[in-house]
């Protein structure tokens, strides 16, 4: 799924993020840092220190390729904020925040922000100051530890990337559309045991959602209670219903779980032209760890001990 700021931002001025594209063996990771998060209406939120100031708090979001912060926040640190260009024109309420001093628990690097006016978010806003998003952990292998609330970041990894058959699954940056933002994306996932590529979205608060494109190869009826999700796009329209299985690789995450299509209305999802086929959210994790490795690219899912 995509959010309103990423796309005015991919409006020709984004820049991808490069990261390697082969897979690692990584037996055991090596955390640098461990810290805790909390759950904020179904969104991972955390504590971050910018500029050495007090701890904001800030969303966990891999759904986003640019970490952001809220104007009237990033105006009590002192930041110069240069409007955002489009056709030669400032783009109302979104600034380019520039590089700053990022620490989440004992790991610290310099990001660069954009800066948005809270009333951009929509009806429905995270109860946030801003997001670190998977542009902070280029090169690092991040574990999120759901059911003990915990999140795991490593040093920046510098050591060759080498081919390994144990790990079970991959991560690949795919744009959202033709001409969207790149998407961090895992597989294999499955629903009632076929396989699919789903986007990783931790500001997603549900479980799966399969986009249009792929309800009949997946051998699924739209169908389904609508329903509200409040943090993506600012509030879309989704339908319930009930799936046998949810699982990844060759184990089952969750059974008879809640599965989500697209709604219809005013607000539905934004949709990634079949170039993968659903979407996974935190709601999917409840009683998994989740090991994302933006250096190796693999992904693992694991449930907790």
């Amino acid at each position: 799924m995509r959010r309103f700021f990423v796309f005015l931002i991919a409006a020709g001025v984004m820049v991808a993020p490069v990261f390697a594209k082969e897979h690692a063996a990584q037996s055991a990771p090596h955390f640098a840092t461990e810290l805790p998060f909390h759950d904020c209406d179904g969104l991972i939120c955390i504590d971050v220190v910018l500029d050495g100031a007090k701890p904001r708090t800030l969303m966990l979001d891999t759904g986003n390729a640019h970490s952001t912060v809220i104007t009237d926040v990033a105006r009590e640190l002192g930041w110069s904020l240069e409007p955002l260009q489009r056709d030669g024109k400032p783009v109302p309420g979104i600034y380019r925040g520039g590089e700053h001093r990022t620490a989440l628990g004992g790991v610290e690097a310099k990001t660069n922000f954009f800066v948005f006016d809270r009333d951009l978010l929509g009806e429905y806003k995270p109860p946030v100051d801003g997001s670190i998003t998977y542009d902070f952990f280029k090169d690092r292998i991040l574990q999120i530890d759901y059911p003990a609330h915990r999140l795991r970041i490593s040093d920046i990894v510098t050591t060759p990337v080498a081919e390994h058959a144990s790990k079970p699954g991959t991560l690949k940056l795919i744009t959202f559309g033709e001409h969207g933002p790149p998407i961090v994306v895992g597989a294999p996932f499955t629903v009632n045991g076929k396989r699919l590529r789903a986007q990783i979205d931790t500001c997603y608060t549900g479980t799966l959602l399969v986009y249009d494109s792929a309800v009949a190869k997946l051998d699924l009826t739209k169908q389904g209670k609508p329903e509200l999700v409040r943090y993506t796009d600012g509030g879309v329209n989704m339908l319930a219903a009930l799936a046998q299985s949810i699982g990844f690789g060759t184990q089952i995450i969750a059974k008879n779980p809640t599965l989500y299509f697209v709604g219809e209305g005013k607000n539905p999802v934004h949709q990634p032209d079949g170039l993968f086929e659903g979407t996974v959210g935190n709601a999917l994790f409840a009683h998994s760890i989740v090991t994302l490795d933006f250096h190796a690219m693999t992904l693992d899912v694991k449930p907790a001990q």
